[in-house]
């Protein structure tokens, strides 16, 4: 399947294969740092993913020695509130995206900083290469690390560890990483990446997809609710055989997390 015919732009590279879409970061030059029509092409892909009936998931990857190193600050200019604004609001919808959709698999080579480690700790399963790293740098110009980053760092790697990567700028190597939870598997090279995330796709493409997504929402949304709450949106989920249209399910059940489509 061609990324040109799909209108992805230069710099995403994507293929389907075991039925889950591969988008591939390739704007290798600036180390995969995102401009806003990188980020507007990378939303426009994980759209095409998520709409896709014959894609069942995402893998997330890059090519090169970063996966990226967050946004391209010399490709925007900051005194243009509306284009930051623009930047910001498009980088959070790739994280609800990313948070809320199909299963995705994060395969990363490679620095990761900024928006990078956002848009990696949105996914499901994070697999890096063992000389990777992971940093927050905004805080050293003076920059809010929005798009919903500090919740969900909060929710998948704690308060303490939110604070010293958000707060401190500190840099995270992948053995730390695998410790805190920001990541969950090292590999020794990217090849063994690539073998990695092929094998976690190809389970996630044997299984129920309704019960999947189900498990998934429910994951990711339980945490700031009661138990009580709780157990009557996922006795709703236990009941998802009973409906005819599962995709309708999906997307009704979406609606007790009041997510919009």
């Amino acid at each position: 399947m061609s990324n040109n015919n799909l209108g992805f732009g230069e710099y995403i590279e994507f293929s389907v294969k075991k039925r889950f879409g591969t988008i591939t970061l390739n704007r290798v030059h600036r180390s995969n740092a995102f401009t806003i029509d990188q980020l507007r092409y990378l939303k426009k892909a994980i759209e095409y993913c998520q709409n896709n009936d014959k894609i069942r998931g995402l893998i997330l990857t890059n090519s090169g020695s970063s996966f990226s190193t967050g946004m391209d600050l010399g490709a925007i200019d900051g005194s243009d509130h509306a284009a930051v604004r623009e930047l910001e609001g498009t980088a959070a919808d790739i994280c609800k995206l990313l948070f809320n959709g199909k299963p995705v698999i994060c395969a990363i080579n490679g620095r990761t900083m900024g928006e990078g480690v956002v848009f990696s700790i949105c996914c499901d399963y994070r697999i890096c290469v063992k000389d990777s790293f992971f940093q927050m740098p905004e805080i050293r110009s003076g920059i809010f690390p929005g798009t919903g980053c500090v919740v969900l760092f909060s929710k998948i790697i704690g308060i303490p560890w939110t604070k010293k990567m958000l707060m401190f700028g500190e840099k995270v190597s992948a053995e730390k990483a695998l410790e805190i939870g920001l990541i969950d598997e090292i590999v020794d090279s990217k090849e063994e990446l690539i073998e990695e995330s092929m094998k976690k796709a190809s389970f996630l493409f044997s299984k129920n997809q309704t019960v999947l997504n189900a498990i998934k929402l429910c994951s990711n949304h339980f945490l700031d609710k009661s138990y009580k709450d709780a157990f009557e949106i996922e006795k709703i989920a236990s009941g998802w055989y009973e409906h005819e249209d599962k995709k309708k399910f999906i997307i009704d059940f979406r609606k007790k997390f009041e997510i919009r489509e």
